[in-house]
Order: C-alpha cells, then structure tokens, then sequence
C-alpha cells in the first residue's frame, strides 16, 4: 500500500503585496504536489491586498493581524495555524516552479535527518523577466562551510521540518531583515542541510524600495546575528571564514556608494569566488 502523502503548509506573509500577490498564490495552488494548504498572513496590508486574497475563496486560508514588529512574528502566526508536516517558505513576489514541492517534499521523506531544504533560483525583475540565476551549495557539508559568509538557503525557496521548528520555538521574533539569518545558523545545529540541484523558484528583485543605506544596515545586523552564534551557539568559523568575512566587510562599506544594481552583482560575484 502506497504510504500516505503528508501534508504541506505553504506560509506567505504579505504587506501592501497587491502587485504581486496573485502570481505567488496561482504558483502555490498549481503545484504538483496537492496535498497542500496555503496560509497568507496580511500584515496590516494599506492597499487591497485582502480583497485580492478574499476572491480564492476557501483555496486559501487568509489571516489578517495588525502590524507586527517582525517578518518571524507574521511567519509564526501563520505556522502556528498551520497543520502540515513540512512549513514552504514562499514570499508575496515571487513564483514557484510548478514540481517545487513535490521535489522538496520526497527529499524530506527519504532523509529524515534533513530539516531544510532549499534549491537554485532564476532572478526576475518587476516584469517577472529572468535576469540572472543564483546556484547554492548542494550537500549539508558544503553548505554549512560558508554559513558565516552566506545564506545557505534562498529564504522564499525553503521548505523546513515543522517538528524542528516547534523544537527551536519557531522563528525568532521581534527583528527585521536577519531573521533568516539567525533562523538558519540555529536550524545548522539541529540537522542536515540540502538543496536540490533543480532550479525551484523565481525569486524576484527590484530596487523601488532599496538603498545602500539599507543594504549596509542589513549587513551591521547580519555581522551581529553571526557575533551571536558564535558566543551562544558555539559555532566557531574557520580560519577561512575569518579571512573572508574581513574582506567581505571591507567590500560592503566600499560598494555601499554605488548604486543597488552594482552592489548585488559584486556581490554575487564575490559569492561564486568564494564558495
């Protein structure tokens, strides 16, 4: 007898995301995979959002709450509405790729000491045309050797164990931009990281919003959150990571005067150099 398909929650949090929010919900609902429930919580969203989420009916589950003071305070909200084994990660703006969960999803059943798994990610721009393409490190011990240079995961692209994340007491809570960040380096001591070789998800970036100030502010927040986890997890980096954390400091307050779109090819760029 074929064993059972576990359900899957897919978890969006969404502010003013009207723009957007349709093609990252179609993409949800057209995944192979169909065993799955989608939870969008509307964090205190200014524009019509919710009337554009209230026409799916009960495809979807919507979750209004007021503003919030943190990305992992709207995210564990809708974690902990949820009812599946596994938590898809999965932003306002961006797609999936139809077989994402599926994929994902077989991994985790076949390899239980798994508790993230991500995978490679096509770039697009407002239009939704591909811009670029950003590959990640496949094997846990790939991954996690750059864990305080990089993201393992692209965050929208990952699919998490949820009864990892109810050990660990959900996402942190309370900070902005690097919760991730710290989200991460706290999973990397609870299991095995993947992810797959297949591209998985079209991850959108534009700079409407962005600025150098903040792209160096998020990097001060990611150097504290890094500081953090070697003092209370006990992560030490290597000599290597040493070195080209010092240089990548450098590299972020020299690009931080030139423009957004000249600040992330450097980095990519740097990325592929130093993995």
């Amino acid at each position: 007898m074929e064993k059972e398909k576990p359900l899957v929650s897919i978890v969006i949090p969404v502010h003013n995301g009207k723009e957007y929010i349709k093609e990252a919900v179609d993409s949800c609902l057209e995944q192979t995979y169909k065993k799955v429930e989608v939870i969008v919580v509307d964090d205190k969203s200014e524009d019509n959002t919710l009337e554009v989420l209230r026409e799916y009916g009960n495809r979807i589950m919507v979750i209004p709450v007021e503003k919030q003071n943190g990305l992992g305070n709207v995210i564990n909200i809708g974690i902990r509405k949820s009812k599946g084994k596994y938590i898809a990660r999965m932003d306002a703006d961006d797609i999936m790729y139809p077989n994402r969960v599926e994929k994902q999803v077989n991994y985790l059943e076949s390899n239980p000491k798994c508790v993230a798994i991500g995978g490679q990610i096509d770039i697009i721009d407002e239009n939704g045309n591909i811009t670029g393409h950003r590959k990640y490190a496949l094997e846990d011990r790939d991954i996690k050797r750059n864990r305080f240079l990089f993201q393992p995961f692209a965050h929208p692209a990952v699919t998490l164990r949820k009864s990892t994340l109810e050990d660990i007491s959900l996402y942190p809570e309370d900070i902005w931009k690097v919760e991730d960040v710290k989200l991460f380096l706290i999973l990397s001591t609870k299991g095995e990281f993947y992810n797959l070789k297949d591209t998985v998800l079209k991850y959108r970036v534009t700079f409407k919003t962005e600025s150098q100030s903040k792209m160096l502010d998020h990097f001060k927040k990611t150097n504290g959150i890094r500081k953090w986890a070697i003092k209370e997890l006990n992560i030490k980096p290597t000599l290597r990571e040493y070195i080209l954390w010092d240089i990548q400091k450098i590299g972020v307050h020299i690009l931080s005067i030139f423009p957004p779109t000249l600040f992330m090819k450097a980095f990519e760029l740097f990325r592929k150099v130093a993995k």
